[in-house]
């Protein structure tokens, strides 16, 4: 019977709770997002899979991905009526048949039992042509590591990519792997000659292939283009969504008025350079700049005068600035710097960086130097910053130290005339 089945939702937990009403003995399982439903769907027996056609721009993937992962599991979506017309190519990339939002007792069961006289005649022979073809499954091992991608999806996709061929590589017994797509490439093991690849896609335009070297022991088998097929859609999907949440990660961390990284991004990196520099020694440097009597310029020309200024200060820092630097507004008119490359390892009895001081003041000569274009010819002023420094050991051996330590000699910087910058425990004249 039809309520005995056990079904995989991938999608909304309303989309789940209809269908249980529809089919009040089913055993429903439900994922929210679409890599973890094609994963499970390939470690599990469910004999249909309903995918939301709202879980994700790359559905079509993700419908090739479960069925080549699981062959025989009859495949659903889900769709409001304005999105009917996606039903072929959801029928070309594998599904058997959709179902309308709401759901509805009698569509529904007429779909699962395969009765389905109502679709047109090219979908029908789009769904009947699909022949089953026997493939491996998946060993434990390898959902295993499937799964680990799919907990490191907040890494990026360099990551994602390397540790999908180090996957790959077990999988398929093969002495190397290698994967470009994009900007991205990864090669694990022995990879220097390529017998069998496939393909990689981007939004339907080959961007890249995945390329296996031999066998560590024996010969590939007839399965092995179908198999690696299936680990390629695989991987475009994880890649696609590692990509995705890099871009959101991006967005949060990135200020919009100046474009310069944000107060969260700061508090982060610090955390992490702290740890490093307890560990290996290093030198980490903080330092805070706050621009000098800006509320003047808001209040003699209007905030979106002193938006442009600061927008203008922020590109000058960067110019300013090495590569290795970490460059942010830290809010308001104040913004964040950390310096950490800037030495050797400390040694023994040595003191505050010298680099990193004479880093800091050369933002000040090159504040006082630049001609701010938004000023025009009735400027109130030169544009001056005064700024805190505080290292790490020697000022503060935390985060919380530091900034303490950075924003008492900003303060102090402020008190003795503006336009320098002062070392935690020192003056210091730009």
């Amino acid at each position: 019977m039809v309520a005995a089945r056990r079904i995989l939702v991938v999608g909304p937990s309303a989309l789940a709770e209809s269908l249980g009403a529809i089919l009040p003995g089913a055993r429903i399982a439900r994922e929210d997002h679409l890599l973890a439903g094609v994963w499970r769907a390939a470690r599990e027996d469910f004999e249909c899979v309903l995918l939301d056609h709202a879980s994700g721009e790359h559905l079509p993937q993700a419908i090739s991905a479960v069925r080549e992962l699981e062959r025989n599991v009859h495949l659903l979506v889900c769709c409001p009526a304005h999105a009917e017309p996606l039903a072929r190519e959801w029928i070309a990339a594998g599904v058997h048949d959709y179902v309308l939002e709401p759901l509805m007792a009698g569509e529904v069961r007429a779909v699962m039992e395969g009765k389905t006289a109502s679709r047109t005649p090219q979908a029908n022979r789009a769904a009947d042509s699909f022949v089953p073809v026997a493939m491996e499954r998946p060993s434990n091992a390898e959902l295993s590591d499937i799964a680990g991608v799919l907990r490191h999806l907040s890494d990026g996709p360099q990551t994602a990519l390397a540790r999908m061929a180090e996957t790959i590589r077990d999988a398929f017994g093969a002495a190397g792997v290698s994967i470009r797509l994009e900007q991205h490439s990864h090669v694990a093991g022995d990879a220097s000659e390529v017998l069998v690849q496939e393909p990689l896609r981007v939004n339907g335009a080959i961007v890249g292939e995945i390329g296996l070297s031999r066998r560590k022991t024996g010969a590939y088998d007839a399965g092995t283009i179908e198999r690696l097929g299936a680990y390629a859609r695989l991987l475009e999907l994880t890649y696609s969504l590692a990509r995705q949440h890099d871009q959101l990660r991006d967005l949060v961390w990135t200020d919009d008025l100046s474009g310069l990284r944000n107060r969260r991004y700061f508090d982060r990196r610090l955390a992490e350079l702290v740890d490093y520099a307890a560990r290996e020694r290093g030198r980490v440097t903080v330092v805070l700049l706050d621009i000098d009597d800006f509320k003047q310029y808001n209040d003699a020309h209007g905030h979106d005068f002193g938006d442009k200024l600061l927008r203008e200060v922020a590109q000058l820092l960067l110019r300013t600035s090495r590569e290795s630097d970490v460059v942010t507004r830290y809010g308001g008119d104040e913004f964040a710097l950390i310096l950490w490359d800037a030495e050797k390892p400390r040694v023994p009895g040595s003191q505050h960086p010298t680099s990193a001081r004479d880093l800091a003041e050369r933002f000040c000569r090159a504040m006082k130097a630049h001609r701010f274009e938004c000023l025009g010819e009735n400027a109130p002023g030169p544009v001056t910053l005064s700024g805190g420094l505080a290292s790490f050991p020697w000022d503060g051996k935390t985060e919380a130290e530091l900034m303490r330590a950075a924003d008492e000699a900003l303060l102090g910087a402020k008190r003795n005339g503006k336009g320098r910058i002062q070392v935690a425990g020192e003056t210091e004249r730009c």
